[in-house]
């Protein structure tokens, strides 16, 4: 029992979880920055805002640390960020970390 007290204890946790959590938000960042590029560069220039490419750049050079502005609204953006969605679930990132949001 003493093994689970220490290993549970809170001074431990908090001494290893910040360097967990900064690297995986790094490679999150990188993951995302990787597909949000190369999508972008395969999708057509009409099919996609400069607004949402501005979303999404502030986003990556945040660190994907803020929460994201970036609305799809065109038929375009709406592909685009359901698959980064996509990647994001097999990368296994929470849905929260994706910059999406759409104010009503």
């Amino acid at each position: 029992m003493l093994i689970l007290l220490t290993a549970a204890s809170p001074g431990t946790a908090l001494i290893a979880q910040p360097a967990l959590t900064d690297d995986w938000t790094t490679t999150k960042c990188k993951l995302y920055a990787e597909a949000w590029h190369q999508l972008v560069g395969d999708t057509p220039a009409e099919d996609i805002s400069a607004g949402f490419i501005a979303a999404n750049e502030a986003f990556i050079a945040s660190g994907c640390l803020e929460r994201g502005q970036a609305c799809p609204r065109s038929q375009g953006e709406l592909a685009v960020a359901d698959t980064l969605a996509l990647m994001a679930v097999a990368e296994g990132m929470a849905g929260s970390f994706l910059p999406f949001n759409c104010p009503k």
